[in-house]
């Protein structure tokens, strides 16, 4: 039984089920009047709206403890593989509720802020791993303030019908007033009109304006991406191109090098709608579509609210360049010293060895400031966000 209520008692009532009331009812909770169980009382109930593919499920916190995870014995079950098999519990305490990460992977986020724990308060939204849940604490009425010192005094009656187990008339309750209207959260898609670029990339890329909100480090500073989480995203990005180049290998050896020759010139359009795209993407909406799957925004140094300029995106894009000069360098001097050796076999090998080279200049982000050629270059840095 948690703190606050101590000094209630469990008692039978007239159908021979169990019921708690209070002895004395210390230090309030939701409501002062301790009179009936918070599961028991008449006013609205606090609830949480789960943001699914189907529209918006509501979840009333009948219980004092709701535990939220993926396993089958918890209160609250998201089925979603970003969710921990215990990922967090909502509690009711002596000040309202509060939420607790039970250590999840993936943590909590309170309004786009990583938190260990926190209170909660009317429209407050919640992100555990992909999933997005609103809070929603709607009024409990005008007598729910209750004595301001914290105890609610009784009278010898009340508590001789208590000890008693007599039903005591429960007292008028004035008509609560209308609950406010669950905060909606932003649609996650603008119309298509206003987005760049192929339509049918447009469900794999941000709205505008951008719903998505920066993830803050302890410093009070956007929180930088990684190594590893902008590798992810590079590699998505490529991935059309990696395939068509590993087709056109496996036609050439099969069918013939002019098949094969086909598939090079497809690799040769798609890479000149690279080169304009990219830049698109980052001055009109923040983040290639890779970028946007690993929840990452690319954003100018001194204002990370902003979006890239014209001339930040074409030395962003020079700056890709320079990746791939250096990565080309690397990779011919490493050709050069191993093929007399007969190291080398396959075409594959190759292709996997370069795909290794090409990632080692992308080693700079592995310093303090998280910055690749691209970053210096163009002032701009990669940002993690909420969605």
């Amino acid at each position: 039984m948690p703190a606050w209520l101590k000094g209630w008692v469990q008692v039978k009532n007239e159908a021979g089920n169990f019921t708690y009331r209070p002895v004395i009812c210390i230090a309030g909770g939701r409501s002062l009047n301790c009179t009936l169980h918070p599961a028991e009382k008449g006013e609205p109930m606090a609830k949480l709206l789960v943001q699914e593919s189907d529209g918006a499920r509501e979840f009333e916190l009948v219980d004092l403890e709701v535990n939220i995870g993926r396993e089958l014995d918890n209160t609250l079950r998201l089925a979603d593989p970003s969710i921990s098999r215990h990922h967090a519990v909502i509690r009711l305490g002596a000040s309202g509720y509060e939420i607790h990460d039970l250590q999840s992977s993936n943590g909590v986020l309170l309004n786009g802020n990583r938190v260990p724990s926190a209170p909660l308060h009317d429209g407050d939204r919640i992100t555990l791993g992909q999933m997005q849940l609103t809070f929603v604490d709607p009024p409990a009425g005008p007598g729910a303030g209750g004595n301001p010192l914290g105890t609610v005094r009784m009278t010898p009656e009340a508590m001789a019908r208590i000890w008693s187990q007599e039903p005591e008339a429960p007292p008028p309750v004035p008509p609560a007033p209308p609950a406010a209207a669950a905060p909606q959260p932003p649609q996650p898609q603008a119309p298509a009109g206003n987005l760049p670029g192929p339509t049918f990339l447009h469900p794999w890329l941000p709205a505008i304006p951008d719903p998505a909100v920066p993830l803050m480090a302890a410093d009070g500073s956007p929180e930088r991406a990684d190594f590893l989480l902008r590798l992810q995203a590079g590699l998505i990005d490529a991935s059309p191109m990696l395939v068509i180049g590993l087709l056109g290998m496996v036609c050439t050896f099969l069918l013939g090098p002019v098949l094969g020759c086909l598939f090079g010139i497809l690799n040769l359009v798609m890479l000149v709608g690279y080169l304009v795209l990219f830049p698109l993407y980052w001055m009109k909406v923040g983040a290639s579509p890779g970028k946007k799957i690993m929840k990452l925004r690319v954003v100018p140094e001194a204002n990370p609210a902003g979006l890239l300029d014209l001339n930040a995106a074409i030395m962003r894009l020079l700056g890709y360049l320079a990746n791939g000069a250096i990565s080309w360098v690397i990779m011919d001097i490493f050709l050069r010293a191993m093929l007399p050796y007969g190291v080398l076999g396959t075409g594959l090998t190759i292709r996997a060895l370069a795909l290794v080279v090409w990632a080692l200049p992308y080693l700079l982000i592995l310093g303090a400031g998280r910055k690749a050629l691209e970053d210096r270059f163009s002032r701009s840095i990669v940002i993690k966000v909420d969605r």
